[in-house]
């Protein structure tokens, strides 16, 4: 791949790595931790890369051995590489866990130099919020989690934060927004029942402001579209990736990994490239859930 323009900050983009404490393969097929370890291989053939970005369900238990996991993993890439490391938390997340070793998200900075944080206990309920300067960009990330729910919501005060960051003038070349549930519509009945609740909130937020792109998952596949104006990126999942062609009522997954690259140039020009990381050993199918299972998941997870 080209090196990235002078000004350009170049984003490695992962989501949904669904690390396990024990080891335990993700929905009984997929070793997620040699995933991951494939991804970031495949990825140090990626010049100038300034940020490393891991956009939810960073856990499948919200245990902290698999926080720390990823931690060793991610974090140890992007110190090898200069780069610094954001991750916010998604719908399989837990926020307690999750503080316990990447704190606010905002983990290493600028160069893959290791922020310090101080040890402030935060209930459950309040969502995990943070921003730092990389490279001359704001980055802010937003908790779109609902504890005990999968379905995703931008709560007022992860608004109100937002509204904050944004407003401030210590970022000359704008701002870079990441959360785990999308602002674009669903491709399966099953993540539709658990999309961003909220958009128009979020629109309200961004529209008119320096964000210059808005970062996500969720939906294990890689999409692109707009929020009020402003680029939506969704990257490839590194667990699975979602049959975005199958019956809409029901849910498979093949096995398969990936990640973007994003380039955010100074003028505020976007360019995104996926690339994928294929486990020819696998089974190509990671599950399939019939109509009635994905109804039964829709009961318990989804917005009632």
């Amino acid at each position: 791949m080209q090196p990235p323009a002078p000004g350009t900050l170049r984003i490695l983009h992962l989501s949904d790595t669904h690390l396990t404490g024990d080891g335990a393969l993700h929905q009984g097929s997929v070793d997620t931790a040699a995933a991951l370890d494939r991804v970031l291989a495949h990825a140090e053939g990626v010049p100038g890369v300034g940020l490393v970005v891991v956009s939810g369900d960073v856990s499948e238990d919200g245990s902290r051995a698999s926080y720390a996991a990823v931690l060793e993993r991610v974090g140890g890439w992007a110190e090898r590489h200069g780069a610094a490391l954001v991750a916010v938390p998604g719908n399989h997340d837990l926020r307690e866990g999750f503080r316990q070793v990447l704190a606010n998200g905002h983990v290493l900075g600028e160069g893959g130099v290791r922020l310090a944080h101080t040890m402030e206990y935060h209930p459950p309920t309040v969502p995990v919020s943070g921003q730092s300067i990389v490279a001359g960009r704001r980055i802010v990330t937003v908790d779109t989690s609902v504890p005990g729910a999968g379905y995703g919501e931008v709560s007022e005060a992860a608004l109100e934060r937002l509204r904050t960051a944004l407003a401030g003038d210590d970022a000359p070349h704008g701002s870079v927004v990441v959360l785990h549930h999308p602002p674009l519509p669903a491709p399966t009945a099953l993540h539709d029942a658990l999309r961003l609740q909220n958009p128009g909130d979020l629109a309200g937020a961004i529209g008119g402001s320096d964000v210059r792109v808005v970062l996500g998952g969720h939906y294990h596949h890689h999409f692109a579209g707009s929020l009020a104006g402003v680029p939506v990126l969704v990257a490839p999942g590194v667990a699975n990736d979602t049959d975005v062609t199958g019956a809409y009522d029901e849910e498979s997954a093949h096995v398969g990994s990936g990640a973007l690259v994003v380039d955010v140039s100074e003028d505020g020009s976007i360019w995104s490239t996926p690339f994928r990381v294929p486990d020819p050993d696998a089974d190509p199918l990671a599950f399939h859930l019939d109509a009635d299972a994905v109804a039964s998941v829709i009961a318990q997870a989804g917005k009632h």
